[in-house]
């Protein structure tokens, strides 16, 4: 059962240890049953800080997918597009949602982090108590 989407603070989002240190990526916060992802090239509480959010339930499923090569119908789109960023998108919201954009590095340390568990709700329920 989830609880009230809360409400995220900077020090709660992570990115995965193959971003490059001091340099942008997906960052991602978890808490109270609640996932959200954010572009860390936007300042954080910025009018554009645009956040995608899910339930822990969909974003765990989402992790299982990507590990086993099988995201359609999923809660996240990745979209390549052809200048080499990717859009990604909640799928799961009825109107249109907001979409963040990343590169390709970005998104290769993204998926690296998801391979090594590192958005895992044990991972970073470690991360966030220490």
């Amino acid at each position: 059962m989830t609880t009230a989407r809360p409400t995220f603070t900077e020090e709660e989002f992570f990115k995965a240890t193959a971003s490059m240190p001091d340099k942008e990526c997906v960052r991602v916060a978890r808490r109270d049953g609640w996932v959200e992802l954010r572009d860390d090239k936007k300042p954080f509480g910025a009018t554009d800080d645009l956040r995608i959010r899910f339930t822990e339930e969909q974003f765990d499923a989402f992790l299982v997918g990507v590990r086993s090569g099988d995201v359609d119908g999923l809660c996240l789109a990745m979209t390549a597009r052809s200048d080499g960023t990717y859009t990604f998108r909640s799928t799961i919201t009825p109107t249109p949602g907001p979409e963040l954009e990343f590169t390709e590095a970005e998104v290769s340390a993204f998926l690296d982090g998801i391979a090594r568990g590192e958005f895992d709700r044990d991972a970073m329920s470690q991360l966030t108590s220490a």
